[in-house]
């Protein structure tokens, strides 16, 4: 029998590639802030609205509002999907939560690159951008996330009025509703979840035709939805084109995978 021979340095190459990895070293695009009155234009080159940064030591997002203040969130990776190809081999998922503000990022990523296009909404503004991040990234997720629950609360009264356009989706509507029950994917089976959920929508979104995914484009309503006892809060993701979605668990930090029975249908102004 012949023997194969496997240098030191390269069997440590082989572990550590099998290994699950994240890391990056991201910015975010640049922005133009509102003056402040103690500041001379062209003094600084402005701050990048949102800085990425995601490694072993230290995960966070960093926004600067138009005041010129910094706020930093930290980060989880909450799930991997495959993404669609050619355009990605990764949709993650990723969120940054603080107690009364969160943000909702969607990635795509290959293993490795320097370049990649992120989808993020931010509550406290209720705006949703899509930005080409550049640096150089790793990113081999692991078969299974584990994330730290948060104590995020956010009253009905704050949630911003939606000003997208009118649609109909069972028991839900642009005045808001009711999920009466949430059926999920649960590895290749789809659970019924039997707690009713009231959810408001936040923002449309419309999605070009030849994105990645399909060739006809569609939109997408985003919306907040919560439990009786305000335990559980959700972002959730519906969408025209097909009648299953997303819904981001911001309580425990896990993504589910739901089925809502029906497409959005959007109603044509009269």
């Amino acid at each position: 029998m012949r023997t194969l021979l496997v240098s030191p340095f390269l069997a440590l190459a082989l572990a550590a590639a099998a290994e699950p990895e994240i890391s990056f070293d991201l910015r975010g695009p640049a922005v133009v802030p509102r003056m402040r009155p103690d500041r001379e234009p062209g003094d600084k080159p402005p701050p990048p609205a949102v800085a990425l940064r995601l490694d072993k030591e230290h995960a966070s997002l960093t926004w600067t509002d138009p005041e010129l203040q910094a706020h930093e969130f930290t980060l989880d990776v909450l799930a991997n999907h495959p993404g669609p190809k050619p355009w990605s081999q990764h949709l993650a998922w990723i969120v940054a939560r603080s107690k009364d503000d969160f943000w909702i990022l969607w990635a795509y990523f290959n293993e490795t690159g320097t370049r990649c296009w992120i989808n993020y909404y931010h509550f406290a503004e209720n705006i949703a951008r899509m930005s080409l991040f550049q640096g150089q990234y790793l990113y081999r997720p692991p078969e299974a996330f584990t994330n730290s629950p948060s104590d995020i609360q956010i009253p009905a009264a704050r949630i911003p009025e939606y000003k997208g356009p009118k649609f109909r989706h069972r028991d839900f509507s642009p005045a808001g509703g009711k999920f009466r029950k949430l059926r999920w994917l649960d590895g290749a089976a789809w659970k019924d979840r039997d707690e009713e959920l009231t959810v408001k929508p936040l923002i449309h979104l419309n999605v070009p035709g030849r994105n990645g995914w399909a060739s006809e484009g569609w939109t997408e309503i985003h919306a907040l939805a919560w439990n009786a006892d305000a335990t559980k809060l959700y972002y959730v993701v519906t969408y025209t084109a097909v009648d299953h979605g997303w819904a981001v668990d911001l309580t425990d930090g896990t993504v589910i995978k739901t089925h809502f029975g029906e497409k959005v249908v959007l109603e044509q102004p009269k």
